[in-house]
């Protein structure tokens, strides 16, 4: 899996980036054989900033792709970065579930 971060204002330690990792690799399992090799899943996540009233929210996007038409998409926001983490990866694993059961029945 090849994951890229577009972080913009966001401060984005290294201990964040290797949760997002982690998290967003658990996704790769649900597609099975879909997946294809190694570097065959690419995923693109954008984190910002998001001000409201009851303060600072961080926002992310996902865009995940693979081989066989897979293309899975993910926004959430919340208020800590690891939280958001498993937002995203919790959007991300549905979408795969879904998309591995339908390549299974064809």
């Amino acid at each position: 899996m090849i994951i890229q971060f577009k972080t913009g204002d966001v401060t984005f330690f290294d201990d964040d980036q290797a949760y997002f990792e982690k998290r967003l690799n658990d996704v790769v399992r649900f597609l099975g054989s879909e997946a294809g090799d190694e570097d065959s899943v690419k995923v693109h996540v954008t984190l910002s900033k998001n001000r409201h009233n009851s303060g600072e929210r961080f926002e992310a996007k996902a865009h995940m792709t693979s081989p066989h038409g897979g293309d899975f998409m993910a926004e959430a926001n919340s208020e800590t970065i690891k939280a958001l983490a498993d937002a995203i990866k919790d959007i991300l694993e549905t979408q795969a579930r879904k998309f591995h059961s339908k390549h299974l029945k064809v």
